[in-house]
């Protein structure tokens, strides 16, 4: 029995030993499939050494990145992509693909997703492997047209063709889809389908779809179905960013009943939301946003008990939501409904998301919940704090104070409560958040200092507690000590003392710094020497009184935005400021530098120097290498001390959208070649001293918005052209000159003109009878006219037009609310003749000073029409006649000034004009009446006709006319009964010579 035993286990132990060499015999791959790796390997580069493994005789089955059969040992799988799109292009793969992979005949896995082939096309022999069931080349760099023998792939399941942007990969047809019968997986995003029409009808025809992925493939059109093959198997669909040309979801879409995720994000749909949605049951994932979706939120919607992402964003939706309604979404995992202006949560977040326990997102950027901030951490700290990770609620009416319960929120990452009105400090929970990495907190009421447990939250990349009213000392070793990962810190608009020891290292990674309005001085902050990743810095405000050190500039060259300006530095800049990035912005302005200006990189994009003590010409620094274009949109130089003539180089400045040089001491005349600069939006010399006229070139100027030219000793006449080829000016500044002739009437041909300064000239002759013409100042609903200019650069900075202007009798710098003043100053001129009676069609005029000429007659009846008239001035002038009452009517009208004219009678009586002071009506011998002290008796009020009515001015003519007519009738009587003796024909004489006078007299007050 025993050697029974034995004989039995020797004989399994050898065939143990016999079947184990069969497997090793078999494990290793053919010597065909390792040169065919090899060969494929040979065409491909490899800079990161992916396949360093794949080399001499070795099995091929071990090297990485191959998967061979256990039992038969040929290659099936090849994992040559990668996970995610890498924007290293120097780690991944590229070359070409060579047809060895032809020799790999049981090979059913493919992926080269996200490598980098340059643009090449997806080779056809891929088609020519029939054993494939797995092909992804998504994102991989192919370009041109998909080859159709991929259609020959019958055994594929898995398809992956997602384009990569910059390469562009396309279809005419997809005839081809037909022959893989297989398929459960289709991803064509960024895939060109434009021109393939017949896109529906081929994927209908595969009937184990599962995955369909069709996002930005610029489909035009959606065609109907009769029959949906792919109803009861289709799961995901996704149609993502096209241009479809209707606005209604298609009917074919609500048949897909087994679908769990839908997108149609980013498209132009419109109309309520589509009430068929309601009959997909099984949705997991509804994606709506970006789209035209209008109304309010349909009640059908609470009934998708199995939502879990709802997606809302950028819509048109409005009215209120029903908080019952909502709370029913128990399975809510993400929710955003932002950017949907018109919706508001009535009575805020409701109590039933006290229950939502698997809450990981909550997006209502924009949603109305006018709610305490308090009450909203009481329901969602309920269950929600152990699981939200993100919470967007910027914009949303929330008031109130953070209270300790934010600290619940431990796994919360990204927190946003930005432009409410939260008021309070910081709670000292707040430590508590330590998976915090994005926070922004700016524009809200909040006030105190940072809690010391700030320094606690190790993972916070990106702050923004901007525009807040926080005060306090800030010390850096305790606040931000531990802050290693910070990359964004935004504290602008604060009052914070900021307190660091000389040896304080920041947080290295910063690359944004935004403390304007803190107080960094008066040393310059030394500490800035170890951020080698910073590039952007506002330190405006900052009460810095020390001037640059020296390793400054060695670092300033990797600045993309740095703002000084608003503090006292002292010394010179250096002799050149060189940039490396494009669309940088330097602001150095209200300081106290001085010495010549620097030479600047021509990438930079925006300079301001202005309000210093530089000194010199312009040549060197507008003149510098004058072979090289630059980029430069924004240059202010104003309120300096450079001298001499401004040099005729602006050629190579040709992407100038503002040039500021107004208050220096600059001579001479406007260059002709200022006229290149055909991008210019907003030109500024004034107070200066140039002399000389306005040269013919700056006509090609079209982009004009905005000339101040004023305060200098420009001379000859105002240009005609102005009118005709800078169409579109709204400001038009030319005060203070020796400029003459009379105001040209092409000048009314600026319908956008918004203010009018020619005041202070020797202007001639009467005015055009064209006021009408300046649509800006006379009508109300013109949207085109935009005299603040918005100019949005790299670094966020926004430059806002500015005017000083004399309005109410005094200078006033406009500048905020520049787009809404209207205003016309011909002041200081000698212009004469009647004001034009169009003056009054300028209904949306805010200032009108014509004082200071030689204006006679009547003022212009209808003043009422004027109805946003604030200020107006027509002292010193020659005007007659009597104040028209349409003036009492003007209820904005808080300053006037009549004085010094010729004008008569009764002041209207008003609680408007009897509110001025005298001095407005002064200088007027015939006027009476408050609020001057003269009261008006018969023989003043005679002439001035009392107070303007036309009752009044009726009444003294029929009393006039009555006596004359009495006396006539007399005499006639007189003479038929009585004759006419000598003495009674003296009698009669007398009689009509006097009715002569008293007509005359109505007629001289009359006029």
């Amino acid at each position: 029995m025993n050697s029974l035993l034995t004989t039995i286990l020797i004989v399994l132990l050898v065939s143990a030993i016999w079947m184990g060499g069969l497997w090793d015999l078999g494990a290793g791959c053919s010597a065909d499939e390792r040169e065919a790796l090899l060969k494929f390997k040979a065409e491909l580069h490899d800079p990161h050494s992916w396949l360093s493994t794949w080399v001499g005789q070795g099995d091929c089955c071990t090297w990485s990145r191959v998967v061979c059969d256990n039992h038969t040992g040929h290659v099936i799988r090849l994992h040559l992509g990668l996970p995610r799109p890498s924007y290293l292009t120097n780690s991944v793969l590229s070359g070409k693909l060579n047809p060895s992979l032809l020799e790999l005949k049981y090979l059913g896995y493919l992926d080269l997703s996200y490598n980098d082939f340059r643009g090449i096309p997806i080779p056809s022999f891929l088609g020519l492997m029939p054993t494939l069931n797995t092909l992804y080349l998504d994102g991989a760099g192919f370009g041109g047209l998909i080859p159709h023998q991929l259609g020959n792939l019958s055994n594929l399941q898995q398809l992956g063709l997602k384009a990569a942007g910059h390469y562009v990969l396309y279809a005419d047809s997809l005839w081809w889809l037909s022959g893989l019968s297989s398929l459960e997986f289709l991803d064509l995003s960024n895939v060109d389908l434009s021109k393939a029409f017949d896109w529906l009808q081929m994927i209908n025809t595969l009937p184990s779809l599962s995955k369909l992925y069709l996002s930005n493939c610029q489909i035009l059109h959606i065609p109907s179905l009769a029959n949906v093959n792919m109803s009861s198997s289709l799961s995901v669909l996704n149609l993502r960013h096209n241009q479809f040309s209707q606005a209604s979801v298609p009917s074919w879409v609500f048949q897909l009943k087994s679908l769990t995720y839908l997108n149609l994000a980013y498209n132009t749909f419109a109309g309520p939301i589509p009430a068929q949605l309601q009959n997909l049951t099984s949705l997991t994932t509804l994606k709506l946003a970006s789209n035209d979706f209008n109304h309010s939120l349909p009640n059908w919607l609470y009934s998708l008990h199995h939502l879990e992402y709802l997606d809302l964003y950028g819509n048109k939706l409005g009215g209120r939501v029903s908080t019952t309604g909502i709370g029913n979404f128990s399975s809510l995992v993400h929710l955003d409904m932002s950017a949907n202006y018109g919706l508001e949560l009535e009575r805020g977040i409701p109590e039933s998301f006290k229950s939502l326990c698997r809450l990981r997102s909550l997006a209502l950027l924009h949603v109305k919940l006018n709610q305490n901030v308090s009450e909203l951490l009481e329901i969602l700290g309920e269950c929600a704090s152990y699981t939200l990770q993100e919470l967007s609620l910027g914009s949303c009416q929330l008031h109130g104070q953070l209270t300790d319960r934010i600290g619940l929120f431990k796994r919360l990452n990204h927190l946003s409560l930005h432009n409410n009105s939260i008021s309070g400090p910081l709670p000292v929970s707040f430590g508590e958040m330590t998976s915090l990495n994005y926070l922004d907190l700016s524009r809200n009421k909040i006030n105190g200092s940072f809690p010391t447990s700030f320094g606690a939250l190790t993972g916070l990349g990106y702050v923004d507690i901007s525009q807040n009213a926080m005060h306090g000392l800030v010390l850096p070793e305790i606040h931000l000590a531990n802050l290693t990962k910070l990359t964004f810190f935004l504290a602008s608009g604060n009052q914070m003392v900021f307190k660091a020891k000389p040896d304080w290292v920041p947080p290295r990674r910063i690359q944004r710094l935004m403390l304007e309005s803190w107080n960094v001085g008066p040393g310059f902050p030394h500490w800035l020497k170890g951020l080698q990743d910073l590039k952007s810095l506002d330190l405006s405000i900052s009460g810095i009184s020390e001037q640059f050190p020296d390793w400054f500039w060695s670092m300033s060259s990797q600045f993309h935005y740095m703002n000084f300006s608003h503090n006292q530095i002292p010394g010179r800049l250096p002799d050149a400021i060189f940039v490396v990035y494009n669309d940088s912005l330097f602001d150095f302005s209200s300081n106290c530098l001085e010495g010549a200006l620097p030479t600047v990189s021509s990438n930079l994009t925006l300079l301001d120097l202005s309000n210093n003590l530089f000194s010199g010409n312009l040549v060197k620094f507008l003149c510098f290498n004058p072979t090289e274009m630059r980029t430069t949109q924004y240059l202010n130089l104003r309120g300096n001390l450079l001298s001499g003539e401004i040099p005729g180089c602006w050629k190579n400045w040709r992407s100038l959208e503002v040039l500021r040089l107004g208050s220096n001491k600059f001579i001479g005349s406007i260059p002709n070649s200022i006229g290149t600069l055909t991008s210019l939006v907003s030109l500024h010399i004034q107070n200066n001293s140039l002399t000389g006229e306005i040269p013919l070139s700056l006509g090609n100027c079209s982009n004009l918005r905005t000339i101040d030219l004023g305060y200098n000793r420009l001379e000859g006449e105002i240009p005609r052209w102005m009118g005709k080829r800078l169409s579109r000016l709204s400001i038009l500044n030319l005060r203070a000159n020796n400029f003459h002739g009379s105001m040209p009437v092409e000048l009314c041909h600026l319908q956008l003109l918004q203010i009018l300064d020619l005041s202070h000239n020797s202007l001639s002759g009467s005015l055009p009878e064209c006021f009408a013409n300046f649509s800006a100042m006379a009508t109300s609903d013109n949207t085109d006219v935009v005299a603040v200019i918005y100019i949005f650069f790299g670094g966020g900075e926004v430059y806002r037009e500015n005017q000083n202007l004399l309005t109410k009798g005094s200078f006033v710098d406009y500048s905020t609310i520049l787009n809404y003043v209207r205003s016309v100053d011909l002041s200081c001129n000698n212009l004469s003749g009647l004001i034009p009676g169009e003056i009054r069609d300028l209904k949306e005029l805010h200032y009108l000073n014509l004082s200071h000429n030689l204006f006679s007659g009547r003022m212009p009846e209808g003043l009422q029409t004027m109805e946003s008239l604030e200020s107006m001035d027509l002292s010193v002038n020659r005007l007659s006649g009597v104040i028209p009452h349409g003036l009492a009517s003007l209820t904005f009208l808080s300053f006037l000034n009549l004085s010094y004219n010729n004008l008569r009678g009764k002041i209207p009586s008003s609680t408007q004009l009897q509110s001025f002071d005298s001095w407005s009506f002064i200088g007027n011998r015939y006027l009476c009446g408050p609020p001057l002290n003269n009261g008006c008796s018969v023989r003043k009020a005679m002439p001035g006709s009392g107070n303007g009515d036309e009752e009044d001015e009726f009444l003294w003519f029929s009393v006039i006319t009555s006596l004359g007519f009495v006396a006539g009738f007399a005499v006639a009587v007189w003479s038929f009964f009585f004759g006419l003796s000598t003495e009674k024909k003296h009698i009669s004489e007398f009689l009509n010579h006097l009715g002569y006078i008293i007509l005359q007299w109505y007629y001289v007050w009359k006029d």
